[in-house]
């Protein structure tokens, strides 16, 4: 007989950032309950993935209910966020043109 609990956790923006049951996890402080007797794996009482494939997170906690994010909203978020760091490329043709420009001004002396 299945008897486990299912929480959620979210952020201070209402996100839903992660799910688990009581057979693997101990809840803290804040934690959701939205399931009392469940089975002891929580992506069998919520088979949605909590995000998606950049990372993005897919719901919301709401007045006591899971509300999913629109696709307009997830790419806006995507769009709002700062650019990654320089690649290894990006980084070498930078020091490679900042050394270029030492040697041109060490000819100009």
């Amino acid at each position: 007989m299945d008897s486990y609990k299912h929480y959620i956790r979210t952020n201070e923006a209402g996100e839903i950032i992660h799910g688990f049951s009581d057979a693997f996890e101990t809840p803290e402080p804040g934690d959701i309950l939205v399931l009392e007797n469940g089975p002891r794996h929580f992506h069998l009482a919520w088979p949605e993935t909590l995000t998606n494939e950049r990372g993005q997170y897919l719901f919301r906690w709401v007045n006591g209910q899971r509300v999913a994010k629109a696709q307009d909203e997830l790419d806006a978020e995507w769009a709002a966020r700062p650019p990654g760091p320089p690649t290894l490329e990006e980084r070498l043709e930078a020091s490679e043109e900042a050394l270029r420009a030492l040697m041109e001004a060490m000819n100009d002396v």
